[in-house]
């Protein structure tokens, strides 16, 4: 099935710094990254507060100018306030009919940036180095208690209009009217924040894991003097919300291993960098950690199988590499997870084992299974990967078993090599019940060249009831969103991840800490965003038209689900 929403886009990239590349969530959790939009004239945030009169009563008149200016510029509606939630921002859009997305900064990671203070205040940002280029109100039509029918001065228009005669717009901030902007560091005592006591242990907890001398990550967090170095790039990372990658929407599941940074912490860690970064009296918690060597988690596998070395070059877009080994079994195994220890974790991004001939038939699907991705037994990403099924679950492998791996390999600058070693746990007996693997996929769309925002569903029918445990929604460079959700047959709908900032590079399992209940009759429904322009940053060549493969230079959508039958 394809749903085509896009629009042609000029096939030149525009050069783009990213620095203060701010990206925020909006009220119904789609990400929206600044330089995505640097193909416009500039980026128009109107601020928003719930119960404010004036931005209530202003509403006609930004709507008009959105209408008559959206071609050439990208408007946002943008939330500072402390007490508004994405829930009851979203309320208040549906009640006065807002028409632009609204984006949630209750941390005020944005408003201490631009120093927003007032709300029905316009600020036009330039479209690449997100400089200020107009601030202040709509127009002169509204003030405190009052308003006229007519405005006699339209300042966001005439300034809207300089900027696309490539003219310097003239700002009006002193004259706007509308509700103070409550401001955190007015409210907290941010100047007392310190490595010892408040930053170091935030980046032990959220960081660290990959930031470590054998993580994937490129360079360590060791101590105060190292993340000092880095603080100008981890403030930037932190406001393009390109760090921490956990990458599923905070508002949808809940996860285990869950190491997304809240924007509270966020905020702390730059307003301490924006403070002189003072050490504080205390340890130096990243001196402390102690990380063991490249050891099983849960103690010695019953099978160690160790794969080729593959020799991975300097740079390259690399297609996926696969090998096939046999497990050697002489009977029948109850699998109850598998351990992946890259020999490399810097160059292996991700790794899929496949079974592919442990099902000719799904217990809840009648059609045809596809043995590179219905056929799955773990899923790793990152540095050591552990894979246990949920109690009392497994897979069974018959005799004679031979399993494949398909490796996904990212250069480092110099040729390197991996010998990635896998870890095979058994049960002693057979468990309760069959931990089952299925993959809801589409493999017949096109993506044609030039065009974002293109809509592709695929869906599956389970005729069983079913409890859904793990999710590894996949899509290749121009994923954009991604989105898994159970249709139930009454019409409810329970959604199960989404991820509105995609990256193929940031991919992970995401195991429900509750299964989650499909009855028979329900749709597994999975839905993806394409971006096949040169706005997409990651996108190989625009200029082509994207059909499904498997290598990551083609394009899939695929949602990976494990699942135990529920009767």
């Amino acid at each position: 099935m394809l749903f085509v929403f896009g629009c042609k886009q000029q096939p030149e990239a525009i050069p783009d710094s990213r620095k203060n590349d701010y990206a925020l969530y909006d009220s119904k959790g789609k990400m929206h990254r600044f330089s995505r939009y640097n193909n416009k004239k500039g980026i128009v945030l109107f601020v928003q507060g719930n119960g404010c009169p004036i931005v209530r009563n202003a509403l006609t008149d930004f709507h008009a100018i959105v209408a008559a200016y959206q071609e050439d510029f990208q408007f946002f509606m943008i939330n500072s306030n402390i007490q508004d939630d994405a829930a009851e921002i979203t309320e208040e859009a549906n009640a006065f009919k807002f028409q632009v997305p609204v984006l949630v900064d209750n941390a005020q990671l944005l408003a201490d940036e631009l120093d927003i203070t007032i709300t029905a205040e316009a600020i036009v940002l330039h479209p690449t180095s997100r400089a200020v280029l107009y601030r202040g109100p709509l127009n002169n039509r509204i003030d405190y208690e009052t308003q006229k029918n007519k405005a006699t001065a339209t300042y966001l228009s005439d300034a809207l209009t300089a900027i696309q005669n490539g003219e310097t717009a003239v700002s009006h901030q002193e004259v706007t009217r509308g509700c103070t902007v409550t401001r955190l560091s007015k409210l907290q005592d941010e100047d007392s924040l310190t490595y010892s006591d408040d930053i170091g242990p935030i980046l032990a907890s959220n960081c660290v894991q990959c930031h470590r001398d054998g993580g994937r990550a490129p360079w360590s967090m060791d101590d105060y003097q190292t993340i000092t170095g880095w603080s100008a790039m981890i403030k930037e990372v932190l406001l393009s919300k390109r760090m921490p990658p956990w990458k599923a929407n905070k508002m949808i599941g809940d996860f285990q291993d869950d190491f997304s940074l809240p924007d509270s912490s966020a905020r702390k860690i730059i307003a301490w960098i924006d403070n002189g970064m003072p050490p504080g009296n205390g340890s130096d918690v990243l001196q402390e950690l102690k990380f063991p060597k490249q050891t099983w988690q849960k103690g010695e596998p019953d099978k160690v199988v160790y794969l080729e070395k593959e020799v991975i070059p300097a740079t390259k877009l690399l297609p996926y590499q696969y090998q096939t080994f046999d497990l050697e079994l002489t009977e029948d195994k109850w699998l109850k997870g598998v351990e992946i220890i890259p020999g490399n974790p810097k160059l292996l991004h991700h790794i899929v084992l496949l079974n592919r001939g442990a099902y000719e038939k799904s217990p809840i699907t009648d059609r045809e299974l596809r043995i590179w991705s219905d056929n799955y037994i773990a899923l790793g990403a990152g540095a050591n990967q552990a894979t246990f099924f949920p109690e009392g679950t497994g897979v069974k492998l018959k005799k004679g078993t031979k399993l494949t791996v398909q490796l996904h390999y990212t250069p480092i600058g110099v040729e390197a090599t991996d010998e990635t070693k896998i870890g095979f746990y058994f049960h002693d007996q057979a468990p309760e019940k069959w931990f089952y693997p299925l993959a809801t996929t589409n493999v017949n769309f096109e993506i044609p060249a030039h065009t974002d925002n293109v809509r592709l569903v695929a869906t599956d029918t389970i005729s069983q009831a079913i409890h859904i445990h793990y999710l590894m929604p996949h899509m290749h460079y121009r994923g954009k969103e991604i989105n898994m959700k159970v249709i139930k047959p009454s019409g409810e709908v329970i959604p199960l991840v989404s991820v509105p900032d995609f990256s193929i590079d940031w991919q992970w399992l995401y195991k429900l800490k509750e299964p989650v209940y499909a009855p028979k009759g329900s749709v597994i429904f999975v839905e993806g965003i394409f971006d096949n322009t040169v706005q997409n940053p990651l996108n190989p060549d625009a200029s082509k038209d994207i059909y499904f493969g498997i290598q990551s230079y083609d394009e899939m959508l695929t949602g990976f689900f494990s699942y135990t039958l529920a009767d």
